[in-house]
């Protein structure tokens, strides 16, 4: 005699538990995607800087230069890291191998003091910079 009974065992997947592993496969995704977004070498720094206006435009020769910013607050950073204007040219010396390749781009407020411009010019001259260039905003011809 066979007996049957009502209760059928199968496997079953609830979609709370599905959707609850999803949502936490987005949420992994997205705080991952983000974080190498922030941390991310090719992105220039994010310190505000309002640029000097002029006319003429010129080319660097390197693909990724480095990037020196003064800014408002008479503050040094290169890079995106806040550097004494004492190290900075010990800094540069460090970097002196890719900036020579590749040149380096001073960004200097239009309200920072014109010393502490000089400054940032002499100290790539100390660590043997050559190709250096100032950032500016261009005046557009009306």
């Amino acid at each position: 005699m066979k007996i049957r009974t009502r209760v059928k065992s199968g496997i079953s997947l609830e979609s709370v538990a599905l959707t609850d592993i999803i949502m936490n496969l987005f949420i992994f995704f997205f705080i991952s995607f983000s974080l190498l977004y922030t941390f991310s070498p090719h992105q220039e720094s994010k310190i505000n800087v309002n640029l000097p206006k002029g006319l003429t435009r010129t080319q660097l020769m390197g693909e990724r230069p480095l990037i020196v910013t003064v800014s408002s607050k008479n503050e040094i950073y290169l890079g995106g890291e806040l550097v004494d204007e004492k190290s900075l040219a010990a800094a540069l010396s460090k970097r002196a191998g890719e900036a020579k390749e590749n040149g380096v781009i001073v960004k200097a407020d239009k309200r920072a003091s014109v010393d502490f411009f000089v400054r940032v010019l002499d100290a790539t001259k100390q660590a043997g910079i050559n190709k250096v260039s100032v950032a500016i905003e261009l005046n557009r011809k009306e």
